[in-house]
Order: C-alpha cells, then structure tokens, then sequence
C-alpha cells in the first residue's frame, strides 16, 4: 500500500508540474488591438463579465474576443495582422497557431492564411505599468517656467525633414498667439536657421521648413541642435534645449522600407487608417528601434480620434518622460487632458 501511495504522490506531482508550465503563461500579452469598428468585446473566461475592446489595448493568453457587430483588428505580437468580423469569436493562445475560431458555427485554429505579415521585427513587449504610473507622478507637480520648451525632435530620428514641435508654458495667457525664433546649430555650433514663428502659448506648436537650410542633412550620423526663443531674446552662447542626431545608413534605410510597406498595405485596403498610424507608432516607439520623435505626427493624429486618443495620450506621455528635462514636466498634462494642449491644425497634421 506505501509503495502505490508514493507512486501516487510521484503521478499528482508530475501532473501538477506539467499543469503549472502549461498555464504558466496565463497573462502573458500576445495581441496589440489596432482598430475596432461597432460593438466588440472581451472576456478572460467563461463566467468573466464582457467588457469594451478598445484600440490599443494589448490582450494576454487566455481571453477572448467577440465581435457582436463590426469588426476588429488585431497583431499578434510575432507580427501577424488578422481582422475577425461580426458574429465571430476569438481565443487567444499564446500564439497565432495556437489560438482558436470560431466562425459560422465551427470551431478551429488559426493558420499563416488567416494572417498578414506586417512588422517583420514583431511587437515590443511592454513595460509594467506601476513603473510608468510612478514615473509619471514623480514628475506630476513639476510647473513649467513660463518658457517655450523645445519638445521635438530629440534623441535619434530617421525622418529626412523633420517637424519641430514646441510648447510654451507661460500660463498667463493661454491660447495667446505670440512670435517665436526657432535656432537650428550643427554640432560645432555654426547657425543654421533662425527661422521666425507664429504660435500660441499652452499648445503644442509644429513647424517644418518647406525648403531645408544650407548645411542640414539627413545625413547618417550627423548631429543638431536646437531651440525655440521668445522673439527678441537673446541667443544662448552654449549648448542648445534639444539635440538630435540621423540614424546610421542602415537604419534610415530600414525605417523608410518599412514605413513604405505600411502605407501601402493602407493604400490597396489590407489594413485600416488607424491600424496604419499605430503600427507606425509601435515601430518608432520601439525601445529596439528607438526612433521616438518620429512617431509624434502619427501620435497626433491618433489623439484626434476618439478611437485613438487614449493610446495616443498614453503613448505621447511616455516618450515626453523619456525625453527628460523640461519635456517630462509636460507628461501629465498631455496624458490628463491632451485636448486641452493640442490645436485641431496640430492633431490632424495639417
């Protein structure tokens, strides 16, 4: 009788290890939701109440999606983009092939025919949000000193003609127009532009040269400085608010290849407007890409939709606070409230 109890224990053991690496993955994001058009929802088990899915969530192993009425987009994380329409169900597995359909009254997995490959490098992970919720509120009760904050373009970037992006804090007056002198420097600090503006305080103001100045190329590897100035202030001597520097060749190249397969998988109707834009964003926003600046104009767009605006919200605030200094200070007001900060001319990229 001892020898089959412990025969026993050892079985209940190694099914319970088997059953605990099976469902180990439970939780586990495998699915960006780009678009959702009508009534859609998702669950994360049989007796979980329905809730609304939403363009930007990121859906874990184990729910499931139903589209009442409508349609919804998804990618997995692997890079696979699939549309489920009205009257169909969707269980996610940890992958494409090992999550199940149910469509017209049948049952079955997913196959590569279902799918569209559209980032071929796949879909970030994304961070745990305590981490970001805290970074934001560290920086929640910093105030802006009443000056214009060169926003973007910061860090690396691939766009051959960049939009400058600027937010003036001066609180006083609100949506007041005033003149502004943007100063462009290369990296030895020769003056490249000083390029007069018109913009408005408490918005994020763009402007882009309609013909590049002398000396400024998307040249890979080349450094820039920039800034935005009151109108008669005085030009700073030393190192400028924001600097950015072209990505190597073979990153310019890439980045380009892929934006253009994007545009026109949107063009011959295989993917959707906003599914485009935020794919875009996901390429930028990649910490393995780390083209950040160059996801702003989509993210404006997306903040114009009210499908897209609180991913666009979410989104706009993380890369602030990952630009640091001044930028981080505007984190939580374009995550609160981003329409109060973003001009319809500036949000539909006009």
């Amino acid at each position: 009788m001892r020898a089959i109890y412990l025969i026993m224990c050892i079985i209940t053991t190694f099914f319970s290890g088997a059953f605990a690496i099976s469902s180990g993955t439970e939780g586990e994001e495998v699915v960006l939701v780009t678009a959702v058009s009508g009534d859609v929802r998702v669950s994360s088990g049989e007796e979980a109440e329905e809730r609304p899915l939403k363009t930007g969530m990121r859906l874990q192993v184990g729910e499931e999606v139903v589209v009442h009425t409508g349609n919804a987009s998804l990618v997995f994380f692997a890079g696979s983009y699939i549309k489920l329409a009205a009257g169909e169900r969707l269980l996610l597995g940890e992958s494409l092939a090992e999550s199940m359909l149910q469509s017209g009254g049948t049952t079955r997995g997913l196959t590569g025919e279902d799918a569209l490959p559209v980032l071929e490098q796949g879909l970030e992970r994304s961070k745990k949000n305590d981490v970001w919720q805290a970074q934001l509120a560290s920086v929640s009760g910093i105030r802006g000193d009443g000056l214009p904050v060169a926003v973007a373009p910061r860090l690396t970037i691939a766009s051959e003609n960049p939009r400058f992006y600027w937010f003036d804090t001066d609180t006083s007056g609100t949506g007041a127009e005033r003149r502004y002198i943007l100063l462009l420097r290369a990296e030895d600090g020769t003056v490249l532009a000083r390029q007069e503006l018109q913009g408005r305080t408490g918005r994020l103001n763009t402007f882009r040269f309609a013909q590049l100045p002398d000396g400024f190329t998307a040249s890979p590897r080349m450094h820039y400085e920039w800034s935005v100035l009151p109108a008669g202030a005085v030009e700073p001597e030393g190192r400028l608010d924001a600097s950015f520097v072209f990505v190597d060749h073979e990153g310019m190249e890439l980045a380009r290849n892929r934006s253009t397969r994007l545009q026109d998988l949107e063009q011959e109707g295989h993917i959707e407007e906003m599914t485009l834009h935020i794919l875009h964003c996901e390429l930028y926003l990649d910490e393995r890409e780390r083209l950040f600046s160059d996801a702003l104009p989509h993210l404006l767009v997306l903040a114009g939709t009210e499908e897209g605006k609180d991913y666009a919200s979410s989104r706009i605030a993380r890369m602030f606070l990952r630009f640091g200094n001044q930028v981080s200070s505007l984190a939580p007001l374009f995550h609160d409230r981003p329409a109060a900060y973003l001009d319809r001319t500036v949000v539909t990229g006009q």
